[in-house]
């Protein structure tokens, strides 16, 4: 069956989505007994539906989504192994926890995030944690929050150690050898994966439309896989295999995140590929490695990082013929197809961008090509100086006056300021401009008329994807003692009461051309003020209740 795992991809995924929506669970072994008796049918019409819906069926199996009341516990404990590979900050510390042992009978066997205070580089994928602390539990997901010095990591039986003490080894050395504060930052991002420590500079990238080169992704391996093929071209195989160990143990180096996990796996079976001889469909390779990522990690599949990248990559896949750009003159030819890349990339990655975050930058078409200009050559020594340790210093400087290159460049196109804020589209109407975008790369018409059209429809679905509104709103978002809140006035005018991302994305979404700080004891607006448990609009005052909800008052003006 030709796209078979297209089909495969979707069908798992309904099942996911089933699993969260309505809370359909069901034990493992009835799809996989399901799966194994589909084959039965295997010389028969009967073999792909019922094979298609165990598929589906395997998918209710791994969501397992459980409906949690709210609580908040004090002074209990928890003891759990690391499921995740920790964020790390100079100011906190979070990762996944699977829960082996506690006083809340409710939370054994669930996975719970936990928040340590400050910098720990002792926790790793695989850790043992012990601890006695704060549990919160709010709309389905189970925070945790330990007490300082009441906290203990064990590491004894973690097979995953030696990978990420070589990990901290490296940064130390990185750090002894690295040009400046700011493009030791750098570094941590774009080679080791940790965003945590990145300031200024990560609210530039988001402004120039450029903070996808700040997560390593596909662009970042291919970049890598192409390095190690080419330091190591005088022994092809050797070259291969050298790739094949380098890419297995890249993800867990850089933190398991999603578009790494996937374009290593991509690459993993491109060298294996090169190694048997085997010819690949690219299309049916993404969907086969998004099942796998599906079936090990189905919160995957409600990630950001997860969808922006597969959408990105199937953007690209579909559009293949228009990059192949046939000129004489290398950079000519490497100019127009890294600007057709962004061109394509934000018109299937902008309609998510907006859903989730209300705002794009149009930068990133000019941006994008020019900075890969130098992060090329900065991850090309950056392999260079993972195997040699960092311990040749002039590879370290050069690596770092390219990135300080690299920051300055995007400060520049930060400053121009082309963020467009405002934008509020449904899901209906983001998956309905994808599938026709889809529909329009698989047509047979000619390849620069189907960019034409979608460039069209982008510009079509941005216009129908403006919010606006003629009265005002209230979004209310749980707190710790009150709610925090934003009021959206129907003049374009914010207030807003907490500092959580969440308010932050509704004003991006309201298009707020004016935002006011509303405290506890001060309101330095007349319009709008806050006392203790309600909002007072004009003088009309509200009361908010401390959970998640959004109304809409008519006060006088």
């Amino acid at each position: 069956m030709e796209k078979f795992f297209v089909w495969v991809f979707l069908f798992l995924s309904s099942g996911i989505i089933f699993s969260k929506l309505y809370f359909l669970n069901l034990p493992v072994f009835l799809p996989v007994l399901l799966l194994i008796f589909s084959f039965l049918f295997f010389k028969t019409n009967l073999f792909i539906p019922v094979f298609f819906f165990s598929v589906f069926a395997l998918g209710l199996s791994i969501g397992k989504y459980e409906r949690l009341e709210d609580k908040f516990y004090r002074n209990s404990f928890i003891g759990c192994i690391t499921t995740s590979v920790p964020y790390v900050s100079d100011r906190f510390t979070a990762f996944d926890c699977y829960v082996v042992q506690t006083d809340r009978k409710e939370l054994l066997h669930k996975t719970v995030k936990v928040y340590l205070k400050g910098e720990n580089r002792e926790v790793f994928l695989g850790s043992s944690v012990y601890f006695f602390g704060k549990i919160n539990i709010s709309d389905g997901y189970i925070k945790t929050y330990p007490y300082k010095y009441f906290s203990q990591i064990n590491n004894s039986s973690n097979p995953f150690y030696i990978v990420y003490w070589l990990k901290n080894r490296l940064i130390e050395n990185y750090q002894k050898q690295s040009y400046s504060d700011e493009t030791f930052r750098l570094g941590l991002a774009l080679v080791f994966g940790e965003k945590g420590y990145l300031g200024r500079e990560k609210e530039e990238f988001i402004n120039a439309g450029t903070s996808h080169l700040l997560a390593i992704s596909g662009m970042h391996v291919g970049i890598i896989l192409l390095t190690l093929l080419f330091i190591f071209r005088f022994n092809r195989r050797f070259s291969y295999y050298t790739s094949l160990v380098f890419l297995s143990v890249y993800p867990l180096f850089t933190g398991l995140h999603i578009p790494v996990v996937r374009a290593s796996f991509l690459g993993i079976l491109y060298v294996i590929s090169k190694l048997k001889y085997l010819k690949v469909n690219p299309l049916n390779l993404l969907f086969f490695v998004g099942f796998v990522v599906l079936l090990f990690s189905p919160d995957s599949l409600f990630s950001v990082s997860f969808q922006l990248s597969f959408i990105a990559v199937l953007g690209l896949i579909l559009y293949s013929d228009l990059l192949n750009v046939r000129h004489k003159n290398v950079a000519v030819r490497y100019s127009v197809s890294s600007f057709l890349m962004s061109v394509i990339a934000v018109l299937f990655t902008a309609p998510v961008i907006l859903y989730y975050f209300g705002k794009f930058s149009l930068t990133t078409i000019i941006a994008t090509p020019i900075l890969v200009l130098f992060l090329f050559p900065y991850l090309f020594l950056s392999v260079f100086n993972l195997f040699s340790f960092f311990a040749f210093s002039p590879a370290v400087y050069l690596m770092d006056f390219l990135g300080k290159l690299f920051i300055d460049i995007n400060s520049f196109f930060a400053n121009w300021n082309f963020v467009h804020y405002g934008f509020s589209p449904s899901v209906f109407s983001v998956i309905t401009y994808i599938f026709l975008m889809i529909a329009v790369a698989l047509s047979k018409i000619n390849v620069s008329h189907k960019l034409f059209i979608s460039t069209a429809m982008f510009f079509v679905f941005l216009n129908f994807s403006r919010s606006s509104s003629d009265q005002w709103e209230i979004h209310v978002f749980k707190g710790n003692r009150y709610p925090d809140f934003a009021v959206i006035s129907p003049y374009g005018e914010c207030f807003f009461k907490g500092f959580s991302r969440r308010l932050k994305t509704v004003m991006d979404k309201r298009g707020c051309r004016k935002r006011f700080m509303i405290n506890y004891d001060y309101n330095a607006v007349n319009q709008v003020k806050f006392d203790k448990g309600s909002v007072v609009i004009n003088g009309v005052k509200y009361k908010l209740e401390n959970s998640n909800y959004i109304f809409y008052p008519a006060p006088e003006k």
